[in-house]
């Protein structure tokens, strides 16, 4: 690359990093409990090899609250934490490093996919720029999910197998492994990825067997990827391997059944009602409509996922100033007609396919194997028509009030985001549990015992990550149940009691008690001594004793 280009390179990246990691302890303001979750068992795992159940080493899935996570990212979390300590920041930090990293290789990527083009790295450096400035992206790389994990792995995965088919055949291993990764990193992913892994072979059939040696390292890859995906295929024997996606699946949805039957019977069980009314029909148009859902113009453009973790709620998943530049990039990659088009577009149209299976559609961290397509295509589109502009006398114009849309877009996301959203969405990610916790930790000498409420969900594995608990204590002293869904509860652990229920307060009457609850879970007779509220004011929780 010449100097400009690697100087322009530098400040996308730069962009890239300080978006992800600025203020990243405390926006968003705290740490939801699946971060907890993931944090204190990367703790676990360092201090002791152990999860928190006692498992060593997992290498499939951590069990956690029943929700059974995937490994990869607490492992990542537990280097973090070796470095920085059992932090917010360390928790987030292997999420948004690997943001940062997913903006590098896009430009890789890019290149490689285009690699016929003479403006290649135009269209790399623009696809790399929306993604260092796509609310999408970012807000998932600010949060310790899943999900951006699995994206660094399998774009990186997709760069590597393109890569190693044009230049460097040694390289394909490579390729498969951060394939693996990505499969091992998020549940959607152990269908997306494979399916993508099947779409790409398909297409680049014909130079994956160009030779005996392409031949060979595309057998030894395969097989080294199944034998890395072993542990897994044998967990699929296990039924907590089932647990999550019986939870979230619309496939154990009954009404579909009911409305199946309740057809039939008015048709009087005819021949036609039983193809025409049959369950699996009804399912398929069920699934249909979930994954159409992702193409939605309100999630896309308007408000975004309506869980405010995923979404500010008065932002899209992308910007407007994308809408224009996205329809002319599908309209010329699709007359280019060749595999890159193939490959985007198979790319983009399986992204869904695991996501539309669950209830809650359209889900951003679900689909977020959605990017970077939408800025690979977005790019293509900005280059064709830019070059078609600078021929133009007032294409200066044109670019600086495009420019303008684009500065003014992104301010209004990144104030809101640093403004607004953390004061209206603070109880959302369970604000106020780590405050509750150092209070708790500073007044318990004093009492018997530390009731605590559930209300906000998890308030244990707050305990557990804020006050460093020793994991071989915790084995020890904790007092856990499981539901007939597979969820764990840890009831107590040692003088904590953790408790949803007030009347299940009485039974400690007669014990010199700290109260930690929501205001209308206080017992009437406490005297509250503190308050910690949420960032809209509003209060979280009332300490309090008997």
């Amino acid at each position: 690359m010449k100097k400009i280009e690697i100087l322009i390179f530098g400040i996308i990246i730069f962009v890239a990093t300080f978006f992800r990691f600025y203020n990243l302890s405390s926006d968003p303001p705290s740490l939801y409990w699946d971060e907890v979750s993931q944090g204190y068992n990367a703790y676990s795992i360092l201090k002791t090899g152990y999860d928190e159940h006692h498992v060593f080493m997992p290498i499939t899935d951590f069990a956690a609250f029943g929700d059974y996570k995937a490994p990869v990212l607490i492992y990542l979390d537990a280097i973090s934490i070796r470095i920085f300590g059992l932090t917010d920041f360390a928790v987030r930090f292997p999420s948004a490093f690997l943001g940062v990293l997913t903006v590098l290789i896009t430009f890789f990527l890019a290149r490689e996919l285009f690699y016929k083009s003479k403006n290649k790295n135009l269209i790399g450096f623009i696809s790399s720029f929306l993604l260092a400035i796509s609310p999408w992206h970012i807000q998932l790389s600010r949060v310790a999910y899943e999900g951006n994990t699995a994206t660094f792995f399998f774009v990186l995965g997709v760069f590597l197998f393109l890569f190693a088919l044009r230049k460097k055949n040694w390289i394909l291993p490579f390729s498969i492994i951060s394939f693996v990764l990505s499969f091992y990193s998020f549940n959607s992913f152990r269908v997306f990825t494979p399916l993508m892994v099947i779409a790409l072979s398909l297409i680049y059939f014909k130079e994956l067997f160009l030779t005996k040696k392409r031949i060979l390292i595309y057998i030894f890859s395969s097989i080294l990827g199944l034998l890395i995906l072993l542990p897994f295929i044998l967990y699929l024997k296990n039924p907590d391997s089932r647990l999550r996606f019986n939870e979230v699946n619309i496939f154990s949805d009954l009404p579909p059944i009911q409305q199946s039957n309740a057809w039939k019977q008015e048709d009087k069980n005819s021949e036609i009602s039983k193809i025409v009314h049959n369950s699996r029909f009804i399912y398929t148009l069920y699934y249909l409509q979930h994954y159409f859902d992702f193409f939605n113009p309100q999630f896309l453009f308007y408000s975004g996922d309506v869980n405010p973790r995923f979404s500010l709620q008065d932002n899209g998943e992308l910007f407007w100033f994308e809408l224009p530049i996205l329809l002319l990039g599908f309209y010329y990659l699709v007359k280019e007609k060749n595999k890159t088009t193939i490959t985007i577009l198979f790319w983009f149209l399986l992204a869904p396919v695991a996501a539309a299976t669950a209830h809650e559609t359209p889900h951003a961290l679900r689909a977020e194997s959605y990017l970077p397509t939408f800025q690979l295509v977005e790019a293509f589109g900005a280059t064709y028509i830019l070059l078609k502009l600078i021929k133009l006398n007032w294409w200066k114009l044109i670019i600086c009030i495009y420019a303008l849309w684009v500065c003014l877009a992104f301010y209004i996301f990144w104030h809101d985001y640093f403004n607004h959203f953390p004061i209206t969405y603070s109880g959302v990610f369970q604000y106020g549990y780590k405050q509750a916790v150092a209070d708790a930790k500073s007044l318990d000498n004093n009492y018997d015992l530390i009731l605590f409420s559930d209300h906000y969900g998890r308030a244990y594995v707050y305990y557990l990550f804020y006050s460093k608990y020793n994991p071989k204590l915790y084995w020890k002293t904790k007092n856990e149940t499981q539901d007939i869904f597979g969820f764990y509860h840890v009831n107590s652990i040692g003088k904590y009691i953790f408790f949803e229920d007030t009347d299940d307060l009485s039974k400690y009457q007669n014990k010199k008690n700290l109260y930690i609850a929501p205001p209308k879970q206080m017992p009437a007779n406490a005297k509250i001594i503190e308050k910690i509220n949420f960032l809209d004011g509003t209060t979280a929780f009332e300490i309090g004793h008997n």
